[in-house]
């Protein structure tokens, strides 16, 4: 009976541990906003951005419209509610490059990484193996501008899930590209 008790304690603690380093995964990210023409309007996207619960705090930068969120590391995070919340304000993301972490990664062209509900489709990306924190973009429609994601839609024609957003037997779905 107590080595039952030990083993489901052991295993419980266990799954707390995987599940905080699935939500470890992004560090922080660089949200550029686009219409953004005083401080006004980056109050108003400051105002709906801090009521995000996975975001540990955020920082701003008025001169280049940029903000830095920082994300707790134990709460499951949700970038589509980021763009969601610059739009309630008024405004539209023009960049999000998110800071990954990743231990010997090897990405190219077409790779998916997978991290809890998450799964990440590389794009426009070189053969490399990324360590440590590294910059990824987020390439979506709405995540860039217009013209980016016209851009990408061409380069991506073999691509049908970043036409469409969605692909099979996957839960949430981002296209990227490491910069």
């Amino acid at each position: 009976m107590f080595l039952n008790l030990m083993r489901t304690i052991l295993l419980f603690c266990f799954s707390l541990f995987y599940l905080s380093c699935l939500n470890a995964q992004i560090t922080k990210a660089e949200l550029i906003a686009n219409g953004l023409t005083c401080s006004m309007c980056s109050n108003a996207t400051y105002n709906q951005l801090k009521t995000i619960s996975f975001l540990d705090s955020i920082t701003t930068d008025v001169a280049h419209t940029k903000f830095i969120l920082h994300f707790n590391p134990h709460k499951n995070f949700d970038l589509k509610l980021i763009k969601s919340k610059v739009e309630d304000a008024g405004f539209s993301v023009g960049a999000l490059i998110i800071y990954m972490q990743f231990e010997g990664v090897a990405v190219e062209n077409d790779y998916h990484y997978t991290t809890g509900d998450n799964t990440f489709h590389f794009m426009d990306t070189k053969p490399q193996v990324l360590q440590n924190i590294t910059p990824v973009k987020i390439i979506d429609k709405g995540f860039v501008t217009d013209k980016e994601y016209k851009r990408y839609l061409k380069m991506a024609s073999k691509f049908s899930c970043y036409k469409i957003g969605k692909m099979e037997n996957v839960k949430v779905l981002y296209h990227v590209k490491v910069i």
